[in-house]
C-alpha cells in the first residue's frame, strides 16, 4: 500500500517517531541495565555488552540502510527495519541469558537504525541546506519529547515489573507505528528508487574524501560519545552512591529539557543568525559546561543536583550544535542524502560505542571518571572547531 497525503507537519511528526525509535530502544534499557545483570547472574563487563553492542550494530546500520534507501526508496526501508526491529523485541522478551539478549538488542538497534537515518534522508529531499537545519531541528524537538521520557518511563517500570517490562513497551509502542508507517508513510525520494549501487557507492567514496565532511562527522559525533558515555555510566554511578533506577530517569529529563531548547532556537533563529554561528555557540558553551562538570565533581558535589545542572547547559549546546552539523554534512551530497545521512550516523554510534566501551573499565565508585572524560572530549572538540577552516558550502557530489 502506498502512502496516503500527509501535511508537512504531519509528516515531520511521523518521520520524527519512526526516528525516536532508536534512541527510546537504546535509552529506555538504561535504567534497568543494573536490574537485567543481576537477574541474569551477569558481570558488569558483560552486561555493559548489552549497551556496547548495539551502539556497534546501531552504527553498522545506520552505515548500511542510508546508501540502500538511495537505492531502493525510503518508505521500503524504514518498512524493513521496523519489521526487524519487532522481531528483536519479541527476541529480549524470550532471553534466558546475557548473551541471548545482547543478540536481541543488536537486532533490535540494527531494526531501529534504519527510521533514526532514513528520516534524515527524507527531510534532506525535501528542503535546501538552511531549511534543513530548522526542520531538523523541529523535528528533534518532536522526537526529544518521547526520547526525554524513555528513562524515566524505564525506571519506572523496572522497579515495578522488572527489566522485561522495557520491551513489552517497546513492542506495544512499535506494532502501531509500523502500522501508520505502512498506511500513511509517502515516499520522498525523487523517482523514488532506481540508482544503482555503483553510483550509490561512488557518492559514498566522494563524502568519505571530503574534508569538510570529515569535520563534520567528527564535531557530530563527539557530542555522541559525550552524551551515550555520561547516560551509560551514570547508572552505575547512581546506584554507588545509594540512588535508584527510578530517580536517574527522573534526572535525564534535565538533559533534554536543555536538548529541546537549543532545538528551539534553532528552529527559530537559523535563518536569521546563521548555521555556522549557532553550531560554533554550541560547540563552545558545550566544552564550558563540560568544565564546569568536572570541577563540580572534583569539588565533592556528587548530589545529582550537581551531576546534572552542567548537562542543561550541555543539552542546550548539543541542540544549538547537532542540526546545524547535520545539515551541513547531508547538504554535501543533496543527490545522495541517504549515503550522507548514514555516514554521518555511523561515525557518530561508533564513535559513541568506542567510548562507553572504553569507558567501561573506568571506576564508578565516584562521578570524577566520567566528568573529567566528557570535560576532555568536548575541550579537544572546541579546540578543533577553532583551528578548522570555513566549511565549504559547495555539494561533495552532485
Amino acid at each position: 500500500m502506498s502512502g496516503r497525503a500527509l501535511s508537512e507537519r504531519a509528516l515531520l511528526v511521523l518521520l520524527a517517531a519512526v526516528t525516536a525509535t532508536g534512541p527510546v530502544a537504546l535509552n529506555i534499557y538504561l535504567p534497568v541495565l543494573p536490574l537485567a545483570q543481576a537477574g541474569l547472574g551477569a558481570s558488569v563487563e558483560a552486561a555493559s555488552a548489552t549497551v556496547t553492542a548495539p551502539l556497534v550494530a546501531f552504527a553498522v546500520g545506520l552505515f548500511v540502510y542510508g546508501p540502500l534507501s538511495d537505492r531502493y526508496g525510503r518508505r521500503r526501508v524504514i518498512l524493513a527495519g521496523l519489521a526487524v526491529f519487532l522481531a528483536g523485541t519479541a527476541l529480549a522478551l524470550a532471553a534466558r541469558s546475557v548473551g541471548l539478549l545482547t543478540l536481541a538488542r543488536v537486532v533490535v538497534a540494527l531494526g531501529s537504525s534504519a527510521g533514526a537515518t532514513v528520516a534524515r534522508a527524507a527531510i534532506g529531499d525535501r528542503y535546501v541546506r538552511d531549511r534543513m537545519a530548522h526542520k531538523l531541528a523541529t523535528l528533534t524537538m518532536v522526537m526529544s519529547v518521547a526520547n526525554s521520557t524513555a528513562p524515566a518511563l524505564g525506571g519506572a517500570l523496572g522497579e515495578a515489573f522488572g527489566w522485561r517490562a522495557v520491551f513489552w513497551a517497546l513492542l506495544a509502542a512499535g506494532a502501531p507505528l509500523t502500522l501508520m508507517v505502512w498506511r500513511f508513510l509517502p515516499e520522498t525520494r525523487d523517482g523514488g528508487a532506481g540508482r544503482s549501487a555503483r553510483e550509490v557507492g561512488a557518492a559514498t567514496a566522494a563524502l568519505i574524501r571530503t574534508p569538510a565532511f570529515r569535520r563534520l562527522a567528527l564535531q557530530s559525533a563527539v557530542i555522541y560519545a559525550v552524551f551515550f558515555v555520561f547516560v551509560a555510566m551514570m547508572p552505575y554511578v547512581f546506584q554507588s552512591l545509594g540512588r535508584r533506577p527510578s530517580e536517574y530517569g527522573l534526572w535525564y529529563l534535565t538533559l533534554s529539557g536543555g536538548y529541546f531548547a537549543g532545538n528551539w532556537v534553532v528552529s527559530r533563529y537559523t535563518l536569521r543568525l546563521g548555521m555556522r554561528r549557532l553550531m560554533g555557540a554550541g560547540i563552545a558553551l558545550q566544552a564550558v559546561a563540560g568544565s564546569l562538570g568536572l570541577g563540580l565533581a572534583l569539588a565533592g558535589l556528587w548530589h545529582p543536583f550537581w551531576l546534572f545542572a552542567p548537562w542543561i547547559a550541555i543539552g542546550f549546546a548539543q541542540g544549538l550544535a547537532l542540526p546545524n552539523l547535520t545539515a551541513s554534512a547531508v547538504a554535501l551530497a543533496p543527490r545522495y542524502a541517504g549515503a550522507a545521512a548514514g555516514l554521518l550516523g555511523f561515525s557518530q554510534q561508533a564513535l559513541g560505542a568506542l567510548a562507553v566501551q572504553g569507558m567501561s573499565a573506568a571506576s564508578t565508585a565516584t562521578p570524577v571518571p566520567v566528568t573529567a572524560f566528557v570535560a576532555a572530549t568536548t575541550v579537544a572538540a572546541y579546540a578543533a572547531h577553532r583551528l578548522a577552516p570555513a566549511e565549504t558550502t559547495h555539494p561533495a557530489t552532485g
